[in-house]
């Protein structure tokens, strides 16, 4: 069984936002990122995008709720960062 000839272009649009989200970890692990800045929090939302994306497709419970949790966590983080920016 060829793995990689069995995937579908929603299967590649999981494994970009994948590389998109481990992107932003390492970035906050090596000190180029700052985890509670819009960058990192935008790199998040839009790795469980492209991931939910595919799971539309290929369903899995588990990996639906983690993505449901990042996107929110991510969009909660920007809220709080915009609404403390407008604030002082």
């Amino acid at each position: 069984m060829d793995v990689i000839a069995d995937l579908i272009w929603a299967d590649w649009v999981g494994i970009a936002g994948s590389i998109v989200i481990a992107s932003a970890y390492f970035g906050v692990s090596a000190g180029r990122l700052v985890g509670d800045q819009p960058p990192f929090q935008l790199a998040n939302l839009l790795g469980a995008g492209l991931i939910l994306i595919s799971l539309y497709y290929r369903p899995n419970a588990g990996a639906i709720v983690i993505e449901v949790l990042w996107v929110l966590i991510a969009i909660y983080s920007l809220l709080r960062h915009y609404r403390g920016r407008r604030r002082g």
